[in-house]
């Protein structure tokens, strides 16, 4: 017995310390695999974040599974009565688990916003199939000769569900709870990269983009651990539950099963509903919900340090701020009106505008570009053109990759990589030479203390006009769309802009106090890409229409954008 239980032991501490050599040896493994005994720390150290972020992933799990239980059951025994239900139903489940949910998880929030509701239902499909398939083949399980029985002494239908199929369906019942509660995990972490602000799935996505990889295995760890212990619960569960003997042999037997089948159920499922409900809190419709254009950075310090001032609160504006996991997407949900403000930058808004979405400019917190080619420094890249032959990681939001031809024109590429949000990654470990979606006042700072110096390339040098590259939006004919709320919030704004400039290190310390998550590594980065973005913020809120007219003819020289619009229309009068 003792040497089945040490053989696998020592198999694991062998891996762990082949990984932990490794990983201290290689210095290209800190992007990819970090060492276990950082990981093990850092499951110490951010233990109270670690638990606040696995018990929202638990809620969704718990919402989900209870969500695609109300539905699955129904449906099973609308397959068991009538067979035309059954052709119907059963090429729906299948579409339905061919869906990616990773795709199909932003769509929930372009129509539940930005809810629980929108987490909780790709966590209930994920689920739904081998829960309904498994809850059906339990139910038609039930031997023929004991359903006759039934039916010759006029049970009903019920009385035949509850006492005779749910009985012999109770071990492929709890077979698709164990299921359930394997991938349950995956379903809820889908829906949080759509549209969460807390989670596991939101701190493994935040802490890959800011390279912290101790605290995405963490995260991942929490995730698996979770999942084996609700798999080991049910499993528990249904060893309590299944007699010794066949209960068709044994009746007597048989009826206390039966009893502790139905205590078991209703305890399961009681604390499942208790755990989803909740989440269901009531939301404030009070609030002016800003989309940020990325996950929160240095760049969104003076709209944090302005909630924590007061200074939106004194116009009358109670800002709300929310993550934004998918650049590209930022647009759509401003204009499904799931934001009141969005945070976006000119050349993607021009390209919405010419595709009809009716914009206003709110405020502005940068005026000029940030974008530009960030590359690994070396003696003999001087130039842009010594760029030619080196290998281009890029990120962008949409498919368009007609401004990024625009920059290669005089640059030839070895290989172009699509590394999406993976850009610091990809530089740490030399899978790519320089690249584009990074801003020049953060991914140099985040590589720096990597070990890594960059130099880059700003637009200008590539002949780009001017623009405007952080400026918040509204959708035109609403509440934020008229003067008397952009008086009040460039005020606001201004006034936040203007502290951050007097106070950087109070400002930064705001910044820090609504984002908890952020570790001592991430926040020592991220202090020096403050000070660098700190002088460039807007002076002021004015918005200079020869500046958006210069670019906008530059896009139409250029064929980024085929028709003009009118630019007043973005200006409130």
């Amino acid at each position: 017995m003792l040497k089945k239980v040490a053989v696998p032991f020592v198999g694991l501490l062998i891996v762990l310390g082949v990984w932990e050599l490794s990983s201290q040896l290689m210095h290209s493994l800190l992007f990819i695999l970090p060492a276990p005994s950082d990981i093990f720390a850092t499951l110490w150290e951010s233990s109270d974040r670690l638990f606040f972020h696995a018990f929202v992933t638990f809620k969704e799990m718990a919402g989900g599974f209870l969500l695609a239980l109300a539905v699955a059951f129904p449906l099973a025994w609308a397959m068991i009565r009538f067979k035309t239900s059954r052709l119907l139903l059963q090429p729906f489940f299948v579409t339905i688990q061919c869906l990616p949910m990773f795709t199909l998880a932003p769509i929930m929030v372009i129509w539940f916003g930005w809810s629980y509701t929108a987490i909780v239902i790709p966590t209930a499909l994920m689920i739904f199939f081998p829960l309904t398939l498994n809850i059906y083949q339990g139910l038609r399980s039930t031997p023929q000769e004991l359903l006759d029985f039934f039916r010759s002494n006029q049970a009903t239908s019920f009385q035949t569900l509850l006492k005779l199929r749910l009985p012999f369906a109770t071990p492929h019942i709890f077979a698709g709870f164990r299921i359930s509660a394997a991938i349950a995990g995956i379903g809820a972490v889908a829906g949080e990269w759509a549209g969460a602000e807390h989670g596991l799935g939101i701190l493994m996505l935040e802490s890959r983009r800011n390279a912290d990889l101790e605290i995405c295995f963490a995260a991942l760890f929490c995730l698996t651990t979770m999942s084996l212990l609700l798999y080991s619960i049910v499993l528990g569960c249904e060893r309590w539950c299944t007699p010794p003997r066949k209960w068709k042999v044994r009746w007597a037997w048989g009826r206390i099963t039966s009893k502790r089948r139905r205590f078991a159920f209703a305890c399961f499922l009681i604390s499942t509903l208790l755990t989803g409900l909740v989440s269901c809190q009531n939301k404030s419709h009070h609030s002016t919900r800003l989309l940020l254009d990325w996950l929160p950075n240095p760049n969104h310090v003076p709209l944090y340090a302005g909630i924590d001032k007061g200074y939106f609160a004194e116009e009358g504006i109670f800002l709300k701020l929310q993550k934004m996991h998918d650049s590209g997407s930022g647009i759509s949900y401003l204009t499904s009106r799931q934001a009141d403000l969005l945070l976006n930058h000119m050349p993607s808004i021009f390209k919405a505008c010419e595709r009809g979405a009716e914009l206003k400019i709110v405020g502005l917190l940068v005026k000029q570009p940030l974008s530009g080619l960030i590359y690994t420094k070396t003696p003999e890249i001087r130039t842009s053109a010594d760029l030619t032959g080196k290998i281009l990681g890029y990120c962008l939001g949409g498919t368009d990759t007609t401004f990024l031809d625009y920059l290669l024109r005089d640059i030839a590429p070895a290989k172009k990589c699509n590394v999406n949000i993976d850009l610091v990654t990809a530089l740490g470990t030399k899978s790519v030479d320089f690249i584009f979606g990074g801003f020049w006042n953060i991914e140099p700072a985040q590589l720096r203390s990597l070990g890594i110096e960059t130099g880059y390339f700003e637009f200008k040098e590539f002949d780009v006009p001017n623009y405007y590259e952080m400026i918040i939006l509204a959708n035109d004919h609403t509440t934020q769309s008229e003067p008397e709320f952009i008086n009040r919030f460039q005020r606001a704004l201004q006034k936040s802009i203007d502290f951050c400039k007097t106070h950087p290190s109070e400002a930064f310390q705001a910044y820090l106090q609504q984002n908890p998550d952020k570790r001592r590594k991430t926040i020592a980065w991220e202090l020096e890409a403050w000070e660098i973005t700190c002088p460039l913020l807007a002076d002021n809120q004015a918005v200079d229409f020869e500046d958006l007219e210069s670019f906008h003819h530059w896009l139409l020289a250029e064929g980024f954008v085929s028709k003009p619009f009118d630019l007043q229309s973005l200006i409130s009068q």
